[in-house]
Formats: C-alpha cells, sequence, structure tokens
C-alpha cells in the first residue's frame, strides 16, 4: 500500500511539472510576444520626432539621440523571435522562423540606416538628413512586407 501511495505520488508530482512546465512555455511565448509588440510601439515616437524635426527644417542634431534609440530598439528586437514564440496573437508571419538569416539581415539593414539618419543628422546637411529618413523607411517597410502580417 505504501509502495503504491508513493508511486501515485511520484506520478501526480510529474503530472503536475508537465502541466506547470507548459503553462510556464504559454506565459513565456506570450511575455516575448508583448515584448516585441512594445519594442514596436516605442518606435513610433521616436519616428514622430524624427519628422516633425526634418518637416520644420529644425535643428537636425535633436535627430540624433532619436535615431540612437531606433537602433538600440532594432538591436534587441531582432532577437525576441525565440522558437515557438510564433504561436499567439502576432503579426510575425511564420517566414520569420523559417528565413531567420533574412530576417535578420533586415533587422541588421534597418540598423545601418539608423546610424546613417544619425550620421546625416549629425553633419547638418537636410536633404542628405531627409533622403536618409526615406531610407529608413525602406528599411522598416522591407522587413514589414516580408516578415510581417498587414493590419486589418
Amino acid at each position: 500500500m505504501l509502495k503504491k501511495t508513493v508511486v501515485m505520488a511520484v506520478i501526480g508530482a510529474l503530472t503536475a511539472g508537465a502541466l506547470v512546465s507548459g503553462v510556464t512555455v504559454a506565459f513565456a511565448q506570450a511575455d516575448v510576444i508583448k515584448a516585441r509588440q512594445e519594442n514596436r510601439k516605442a518606435t513610433g515616437p521616436e519616428m514622430r520626432a524624427i519628422k516633425a524635426v526634418i518637416d520644420a527644417k529644425g535643428d537636425l542634431k535633436e535627430i540624433v539621440p532619436h535615431a540612437a534609440k531606433l537602433k538600440e530598439l532594432e538591436i534587441a528586437f531582432d532577437k525576441m523571435f525565440p522558437a515557438g514564440s510564433d504561436k499567439g496573437e502576432t503579426k510575425a508571419l511564420p517566414t520569420v522562423w523559417s528565413d531567420m538569416p533574412g530576417f535578420q539581415k533586415a533587422s541588421a539593414n534597418a540598423a545601418a540606416a539608423y546610424d546613417k539618419l544619425a550620421m546625416a543628422a549629425g553633419s547638418g546637411d537636410q536633404a542628405a538628413t531627409a533622403a536618409a529618413f526615406g531610407d529608413v523607411g525602406k528599411a522598416c517597410g522591407g522587413c514589414h512586407t516580408t516578415y510581417r502580417a498587414k493590419a486589418n
């Protein structure tokens, strides 16, 4: 009887552990998806601030910290796609995981575009800064076209 009780307790513990483990994985996936979403939401104010300076023909040096923040967000972003984080409420397309090298290259292109924007803005050249900002848009759009579902 004691042996049967111990066996049942072990089976119960293993089952509970498996259930907790499954729930932990689900929470971890939800957390990484939420982190990705928050990361992308943080880019909006940075982009709007940059556009406002360009449109107002303001002090271009104000753009440099915004471009640096965008690069910081981008560097963190492409590491937020672990295997299995394609399940849940995400707009990331399956191509992120099936073409991870391509996704990482697109992310690196965006990071490089932010660097070019910072350099142009730091130089004070209005035309070069506007062109670099256009290149940022192209880099962002290139990633969205291949790796992100369209908004409804």
